[in-house]
């Protein structure tokens, strides 16, 4: 009878197990897919793998590297938010079933050892939620609860050979993560461990542990020593770590103390059955306010903006930032660009905040704006400039799919035709760029098959006319372009909203008697409104080239001078009024920013 019901109870916590695993991994997958899926967009642009050798050998010269190298192989199907939030909670499944294994051989109490189990996984979620913590460092927290429950599963002789050849193996996959791996084996020995061997244990690693070190750094990986002890981990000092990833560390190692403290607590009765309920009830609303509390709506904005223009939506870019603007450099500049791509730029700027003037057309030539400044150049017209920044940012960064894509369009556009090839070959070996690598295949040796691209062949029409060294200053450049090619309107658009941003409006109305050669049927919007301005300041009409005014444009004029009035009593509330009836126009920017 009483192995019938022993057999009963084991089958009831393999079935409670299950359903909590098929709970963890819809938590899981339904967090990252709903809540957190810019995450996927963000780090998959920041790595290409490549299916070589070489790319390969760039992992394997140090400590850590092929942690690196399989995180950016899961990672590759980050391009869609779906396979990426399967592969996290799988990742979380994984390591919580492998916690939970070495919890059973240490005899831990089930009902507590399932509390430690939720902990766990509340604290993954909020570490992996950080934008900067890429899959390689939840790998390496994987690694140790694997090696961690097979080391408690199997006989001492195995563990001290595990010692021996084991350790130096986890540290050249694993990196710094082999610290973390010590820390708990050492808690576990000396909490488990019985007679001399509880110290012994402990003092074997270590010297297990300084040995690999010296031999690493000496005779096998020629690497700094600041290398060899911190690749890869995401920070310069302590200071910079998240706080999850240090409280996932400090559960780590104290988990054999935890995992021994549930063996000796004894939980009864009504309170044994409530426990789990309300503890995961709790944790759940913890997690939740955490979600809530640590979300940056902003960030969020900026990365799809970003996702955008990888894409090349621009009416998305343009949708989000007018309904939902960011008051954040970055996105005012995607802003700006996507106008500019859609020639929009002059007809409708002001429909969205620009808070920082002039500076939001272009971002500065830093290492860590590369990525994105180049857009700009490339967006222009200044096609060379752009290949330099692309090349910089492989240099800083490695291989990133925006970078390869735009060193390979510029080559093509340039027409050096064999060092695009060669780009085209690394990216057709990946997983999801493919089909793209195939399409520039098609344009090698073959300069009429560029020309005829919708996007390369447009470009080839914005190149100046004649070469010239790029300024420090990107209006100079701008105006050197417009000389060199005065048919690129996109560089003649750049120097209005140039002049326009920086209140100069008196300049900008007298560029307008060139327009009509340049193409243009009607005058730009905001040019407009800038003539409407001049033309009521000066008491004189600028020489507009035979182009003519829209009747409404002086029709908004006359009401925004009316609204003006009605509200410049209380001038307090001045500013606040006038954004609400006219903060989409020029004449707002000219007098309220």
């Amino acid at each position: 009878m009483r192995n019938t019901e022993s057999a009963h109870d084991v089958q009831t916590e393999r079935t409670q197990d299950r359903l909590l695993a098929a709970a963890l991994f819809s938590v899981s997958f339904l967090f990252f897919y709903f809540f957190r899926n810019t995450l996927f967009n963000y780090q998959e642009s920041t790595s290409l793998f490549i299916y070589t050798n070489e790319y390969l050998s760039k992992f394997t010269d140090k400590p850590g590297g092929l942690l690196v190298y399989l995180g950016n192989f899961l990672s590759q199907v980050y391009f869609s938010s779906f396979y990426g939030s399967i592969i996290l909670a799988l990742l979380n499944i994984t390591l919580c079933f492998c916690i939970a294994r070495a919890g059973t051989a240490l005899n831990a109490d089930l009902i507590l050892k399932r509390i430690l189990l939720l902990s766990l996984f509340a604290v993954m979620l909020l570490f992996q939620s950080q934008y900067e913590h890429f899959i390689h460092y939840s790998l390496g927290f994987l690694m140790v609860a694997v090696c961690f429950s097979v080391i408690v599963t199997v006989g001492a002789g195995w563990r001290r050979l595990i010692y021996f050849t084991g350790l130096p193996l986890f540290y050249y996959v694993a990196g710094p993560f082999a610290v973390l791996f010590v820390l708990m084996l050492i808690s576990w020995s000396l909490v488990y461990e019985k007679g001399r061997f509880r110290f012994l244990n402990p003092l074997l690693m270590i010297v297990i542990s300084i040995i690999a070190w010296f031999v690493f750094r000496n005779y096998l990986f020629y690497q700094p020593a600041r290398t060899l002890v911190l690749y890869p981990l995401p920070f310069t000092s302590f200071r910079q770590l998240h706080f999850s990833m240090i409280i996932l560390a400090l559960f780590f190692v104290f988990l054999p103390l935890f995992y021994k403290l549930t063996a000796l607590v004894r939980i009864t009765g009504r309170t044994r059955s409530c426990l789990f309920p309300a503890f995961s009830l709790v944790l759940f609303l913890l997690l939740l306010f955490l979600s809530l509390k640590y979300h940056n709506s902003s960030l969020v904005k900026i990365i799809r903006l970003e996702g955008m223009i990888a894409r090349q939506d621009w009416d998305g870019v343009i949708r989000q930032q007018e309904e939902s603007p960011v008051a954040n450099l970055i996105a005012q500049y995607y802003y700006n660009l996507a106008l500019s791509e859609k020639g929009l730029l002059c007809e409708r700027m002001f429909r969205a905040p620009q808070d920082f003037g002039a500076s939001s057309l272009c971002l500065p030539r830093h290492a860590e704006f590369y990525n994105r400044s180049v857009h700009f150049y490339y967006s222009a017209g200044l096609i060379n400039e752009a290949r330099h920044l692309a090349y910089e940012s492989m240099v800083a960064y490695g291989y990133r799919p925006g970078n390869i894509d735009m060193l390979i369009k510029t080559e093509l556009i340039n027409g050096n035709f064999r060092v695009a090839e060669k780009y085209i070959n690394d990216l057709k070996k990946t997983l999801h760029y493919r089909t793209k690598a195939i399409k520039y295949r098609k344009m090698l040796y073959r300069p009429e098959a560029v020309k005829a691209d919708r996007e390369l062949g447009s470009k080839l029409l914005l190149l100046p006319g004649n070469d010239f060294f790029i300024r420090p200053d990107d209006r100079e450049n701008i105006n050197l372009l417009f000389l060199s090619n005065p048919l690129n309107l996109k560089a003649f658009e750049y120097r209005i909203a140039w002049m326009l941003l920086e209140k100069d409006y008196k300049s900008a109305v007298h560029e307008i008697r060139r327009m009509k050669f340049l193409g243009y049927n009607i005058i730009p919007r905001h040019l407009e409104e800038a003539v409407v301005g001049y033309a009521n300041i000066s008491g004189r009409m600028p020489d507009l080239g035979g182009l003519s005014l829209r009747p409404e444009t002086e029709r908004d004029f006359f009401e925004y001078g009316s609204a003006y009035n009605l509200f410049s009593r209380d001038k307090e509330t001045l500013a606040g009024e006038m954004k609400k009836t006219a903060g989409k126009t020029y004449w707002y920017y000219l007098q309220f920013k």
